[in-house]
């Protein structure tokens, strides 16, 4: 039987087949995905997978060094370091960050190995960005650039928080292990208001989310924002200054960064040695760095450390503050956040009734959020007990200013200081209009026709009641902020809800004691005729303030101003509608003739939270450094 002939179509595909296999060919082709799934994978990295980016992965493999990490990886690392130094190669140094990273996260309990690790993937990363010597140049807007700021950042807050888990001091001459040497400490530099004997403690921004603060107020860039904590100083080491900020345990913004050395000390073992410094940047008095020739925006969060201020030292009960005032007699007073600048203009806010600083806290929040306003403006604020009459409390508040100006500025001769804007919400407003209207006789004729000073009472009784009545404008006021103020009284005092806190507050004995001996003086000389109007009662509460027949109230109403001044009213139903209510509040007592600007916003009568009041704000502090210090229209 003649054996059966294989056809020739078929062996040449067999031949085909078995070249290929030689060759080694593979099928080319595309598969579709979701074009979210692409760029996913060019997005990956160390910091938000569990493996390394493909950029890196491919380079390794390009080497055929995959293996040999697998295996061991700080030797791969080591042999790579030397050789991305003889080639000046930038590439290889990215990697190489990005590598140690990932090698720091699979340390587990070994904490200090992966310390070791993070600070490599912080040198790598640095000499990424800006050792010039390394090709090819820097491309500041390509993606890789931002990576390596974000392997730079994310490396050195994973040390910072190594160094407060083992209270490790950075101090002049410490030397930090490496993956190939040491970084030397050489210096330790502030831009903080407070020496760094004063840091007790530092938190990092990344490990808190906010509630109840918005925006936040963050920007990427190079460097690790964190919150640092001052220690009040004891009584007898403060200073003068310091008695206007608070007793408690105050909390910065700040930002960190560790600087290199252009190049390494080289040592006959092989090992480099860095030295660098390492600095703790102020983001209220400036928002980039100097870097090798560069300026770098740096990373900062303003809000973070806000909230955790007003988290650990929760503001008293302003309620308690309206019901009793005397429980907040020694908590009142001028308050700064940050000790004085004289170089910054003051803004300082005011609370209305009930309240407390505190309700300020998303205005402060908003407004930092400007560099110009950070850069300009320092933030202070009045707290008061809200129980006692407006006059007394405006009485104080012209005390407090005037201290600090006695204090800061004795001689009269900041402009900054005599710049001053003052902010006012509610009966905060009422108090801060006593900054720019004169009272006296016309003002105490309101309640007596009988001078104070023929009435027989002691002098310190006197005193106290002259203080409240007979004032002038503060030279250093030079624009007043208006926010749901009640200039002509609220419909409210005078109902169920007025009488029911009239009868639950206690006037302190330094407030009732002037109003009782000056009102039986009153009712004294006017003899059998006194009746009603012998006695002051239109200056009995703080609640009595704000009623519409209060002749107090109308008369502060009716007197001029003499700085410029703006308003910014709520209306419940509409933004811009003129004629309606805050709930608290009618237009028809908010509005002010002669105001440089007025805005309506949407809102009850917690205006000043408003996102549109808060940019309005913002357009008039911007508006008042342009403008050169003027006098209000009719003075």
């Amino acid at each position: 039987m003649r054996p059966r002939k294989i056809p020739v179509l078929l062996l040449g595909c067999l031949a085909l087949a078995a070249l290929s296999v030689l060759a080694g060919c593979a099928r080319v082709g595309v598969t579709p995905v979701a074009v979210d799934t692409r760029a996913r994978e060019f997005d990956r990295t160390a910091l938000n997978s569990a493996s390394p980016s493909e950029r890196s992965l491919v380079f390794v493999r390009q080497r055929d060094l995959e293996a040999a990490w697998k295996a061991d990886p700080e030797s791969m690392l080591l042999a790579l370091d030397r050789e991305a130094r003889r080639e000046n190669d930038r590439e290889a140094f990215f990697v190489l960050s990005e590598l140690c990273w990932y090698e720091a996260s699979r340390q587990g309990r070994d904490r200090e190995r992966a310390a070791s690790y993070f600070l490599s993937s912080a040198v790598y990363a640095y000499a990424y960005l800006f050792d010039d010597a390394l090709l090819p140049a820097l491309d500041i807007y390509h993606p890789y650039s931002r990576q390596a700021m974000a392997f730079y950042n994310r490396s050195l807050a994973e040390y910072a928080l190594h160094a407060r888990e083992t209270g490790l001091a950075a101090t002049p001459g410490k030397e930090l292990p490496w993956l190939r040497g040491k970084v030397r400490l050489t210096a330790r530099a502030s831009q903080l208001a407070f020496s760094l004997e004063e840091l007790e403690s530092y938190h990092l921004a990344y490990e808190f989310a906010v509630t109840g603060l918005t925006p936040q107020q963050v920007r990427l860039g190079l460097g690790v924002p964190m919150a640092v904590t001052r220690r009040p100083p004891p009584p007898d080491e403060r200073r003068v200054v310091d008695r206007f900020t608070p007793q408690v345990r105050q909390t910065f913004a700040a930002t960190l960064f560790l600087r290199l050395a252009p190049e390494p000390d080289r040592k006959s073992t092989g090992a480099l040695v860095y030295d660098a410094a390492l600095e703790l940047h102020d983001p209220m008095q400036g928002t980039s760095l100097d870097v090798a020739g560069r300026r770098v925006a740096m990373e900062y969060d303003l809000t973070t450390p806000l909230a955790l201020m007003m988290q650990q030292s929760p503001e008293p009960n302003g309620l308690e503050g309206m019901i009793n005032p005397a429980a907040w007699e020694k908590l009142s007073g001028l308050y700064m956040l940050q000790p004085y600048d004289p170089g910054k203009i003051p803004v300082v806010f005011v609370h209305g009734l009930m309240s407390s600083p505190s309700t300020f806290a998303n205005v402060l929040n908003g407004l930092m959020g400007d560099p110009a306003l950070r850069a300009r403006y320092q933030f202070w604020f009045f707290r008061y007990p809200t129980g006692n009459p407006v006059l007394y409390s405006a009485a104080a508040l012209r005390r407090a200013l005037d201290e600090v100006r006695q204090t800061v500025d004795p001689r009269g001769d900041n402009p900054d200081f005599s710049r001053m804007v003052v902010i006012g919400h509610s009966m905060g407003g009422l108090l801060s209009k006593t900054l720019a209207e004169t009272g006296g006789e016309a003002l105490w004729a309101r309640v007596s026709k009988i001078p104070l000073d023929s009435l027989a009472v002691p002098p310190d009784d006197k005193e106290a009641v002259r203080q409240a009545f007979f004032f002038t404008p503060r030279p250093y006021v030079s624009r007043i902020i208006f926010v749901a103020v009640p200039h002509r009284g609220s419909d409210l005092a005078l109902g169920t809800i007025g009488r029911l806190g009239r009868a639950l507050i206690t006037l302190p004995a330094t407030v009732l004691k002037p109003l009782a001996t000056v009102g039986a003086a009153l009712l004294h000389a006017m003899g059998p005729a006194a009746g009603k109007a012998g006695e002051p009662a239109a200056v009995a509460t703080g609640i009595d303030s704000l009623s519409p027949k209060n002749p107090v109230l109308l008369g502060l109403a009716e007197a001029p101003l003499t700085v410029p001044y703006h308003s910014i009213i709520g209306d419940e139903k509409a933004a811009g509608r003129t004629g309606g209510t805050d709930g608290v509040v009618p237009y028809a007592s908010s509005h002010l003739d002669g105001a440089r600007s007025e805005l309506v916003v949407r809102s009850g009568h917690g205006a000043h939270e408003h996102p549109l009041a808060i940019r309005e704000m913002r357009r008039i502090l911007l508006l008042h450094l342009e403008e050169a210090p003027a006098a209000a229209p009719g003075t």
